[in-house]
């Protein structure tokens, strides 16, 4: 019996430690909409746009980086997901620009690299704060001619 306490114990407090590194910037993902609103408007500031479902900003520097277009979006009344684009222009730019994100990210949260279709690689690490997952995913999008860089947290399904 007390074998099974103290496993019960280590792993309540494992998904405890899980939740609390669960933050984009300041903000703790799983939120309650008015609290992470608070949050998110006090780090950032006020959005360009807002509504139950999504924050928007534009030009909001975020881990040293600055991006083009930050989204905030919540699901059932939670802060679920979080979307950094930088746009950079070539394919080759923006893999490097992902390389080093990746590097900043990769000072603070474990994270490995893997390959999507067409050989382009990505980064995920940290872990969710919910479930078997990596709390966020870096890679490189095309965008009408263009090429960017996503940083993106979640989504979270709590």
């Amino acid at each position: 019996m007390k074998r099974i306490v103290l496993l019960m114990s280590v792993f309540f407090s494992l998904c405890a430690m899980a939740q609390n590194d669960a933050k984009v910037g300041t903000v703790t993902l799983g939120l309650p909409y008015d609290q992470a609103v608070t949050a998110i408007k006090a780090e950032f500031g006020e959005p360009v746009s807002a509504s139950a479902d999504e924050l928007v900003y534009s030009k909001k520097t975020f881990e040293g980086y600055t991006y083009d277009e930050v989204k905030f979006r919540f699901k059932n009344g939670k802060f679920n997901e979080a979307r950094f684009f930088a746009k950079v222009g070539a394919k080759g730019a923006a893999q490097r620009k992902m390389e080093e994100v990746a590097k900043k990210m990769g000072q603070r949260y474990n994270l490995s690299r893997d390959i999507e279709e067409g050989n382009t690689w990505f980064y995920k690490g940290g872990r969710a704060p919910v479930g078997v997952s990596h709390l966020f995913t870096i890679c490189t999008y095309p965008k009408q001619g263009s090429h960017g860089v996503e940083l993106r947290y979640g989504p979270i399904r709590f």
